[in-house]
């Protein structure tokens, strides 16, 4: 198979914020930007510390939490699974469905450089299809 890095495919940026940004801060960065997850750092460091998803959100909506004063840090999912720039698609989509991950934290040198969704790589599989066919028809030539 041909396989290329989660480096091709990922989006190069991915939005941080801290432990004590409130729910509804959150929510509110997701809307204007038009994505579904943030990484959560060590303000000191940049250490990754956790990630929260739309779908932590909307749970802490639905329990009743008072979304204006909730902080991130009391329900981001920590540990961070993340995934090295170079490392292959397929390894990336492995731990992705291994794991139940929507939304993949790409690191470089334990910084973070991009964020893999699935919808990347379902935008990915045209591209692979059409690499896949050019190989086997300079195969058969």
């Amino acid at each position: 198979m041909i396989d290329q890095s989660v480096a091709d495919v990922m989006k190069r940026s991915a939005r941080t914020i801290t432990e004590e940004t409130t729910a509804s801060a959150v929510a509110r960065l997701f809307a204007e930007n038009g994505i579904g997850s943030a990484v959560v750092v060590d303000p000191e460091t940049d250490d990754l510390i956790g990630i929260v998803t739309e779908s932590d959100i909307m749970h802490q909506v639905a329990t009743g939490a008072d979304v204006t004063a909730v902080p991130v840090g009391s329900f981001m999912t920590t540990p961070v699974i993340t995934i090295n720039s170079t490392d292959s698609i397929d390894t990336a989509a492995t731990l992705m469905r291994d794991r139940s991950i929507r939304r993949l934290p790409v690191v470089d040198d334990d910084r973070l450089v991009g964020m893999l969704t699935t919808t990347d790589l379902v935008h990915y599989i045209p591209r692979l299809r059409d690499t896949i066919l050019r190989s086997r028809n300079e195969t058969e030539r």
